[in-house]
């Protein structure tokens, strides 16, 4: 099925989730909502007081919980009925559960004890409200994400300490927790490496679901 990029809009927290799909698809609309749930709603609401698409797609990456998946997984989780959710099961793409957190899961232990509790698939901080508003609005929604790192894997840093009262990354204290800890370097290169390759997985997927269009002049956001 082919969507116009009036008929669409795909929410990512950030451009690193984005960036090569806007430069192969420049004519889907993309609204960069910030990281967690309270400003991905507030984002959402601002650009659906503008505009109705027809479809939202809530995308980027997650991390797993289940232990079956390998780095670059691609999961969905849909609300609501929409023609392009018929072709779902005929692409390389698993059905499954997405737990919303309002932090980031950092440690492995963590992703044991979700998994064990709820038996999620992965774990990601904003979907869960822009479906809460798609379901308000009755917009369908899809959920697609890619796995970014496994079930059995700890992230480099605690990447919570490190954001803002407004869930921004501050930069100077990126550096200055490497600086302090020169050994995490390596892992945390190796991690961002694995990251940018999941942007360029995810891009290509997001360009398979949606087909080709015609129409271009979709502005980022």
């Amino acid at each position: 099925m082919f969507l116009g990029c009036e008929d669409v809009l795909i929410c990512f927290a950030g451009r690193t989730e984005s960036r090569f799909f806007r430069r192969r698809r420049p004519d889907v609309s993309v609204l960069h909502t910030g990281i967690g749930r309270r400003n991905a709603k507030a984002a959402l609401e601002d650009c659906l007081a503008r505009r109705r698409p027809e479809l939202i797609i809530t995308s980027g990456f997650a991390g797993g919980l289940n232990p079956e998946l390998c780095v670059h997984s691609l999961l969905f989780e849909k609300s609501g009925e929409h023609p392009l959710f018929g072709g779902l099961s005929d692409l390389p793409f698993r059905e499954g559960g997405f737990c919303c957190r309002d932090r980031i899961v950092v440690t492995a232990e963590e992703k044991r004890l979700l998994w064990r509790i709820g038996g999620w698939d992965a774990v990601e901080m904003e979907s869960a409200g822009i479906h809460e508003i798609a379901r308000s609005r009755r917009i369908p929604c899809l959920t697609f994400r890619a796995i970014s790192d496994e079930a059995h894997e700890s992230l480099p840093l605690d990447f919570n300490r490190l954001l803002t009262s407004r869930m921004k990354v501050d930069l100077a204290k990126l550096c200055g927790d490497l600086c302090w800890n020169p050994g995490r370097l390596l892992a945390f290169v190796r991690f961002y490496g694995s990251v940018v390759q999941t942007s360029q997985v995810l891009a290509g997927a997001l360009c398979r679901l949606l087909g080709g269009s015609s129409c271009f002049g979709g502005r980022p956001t």
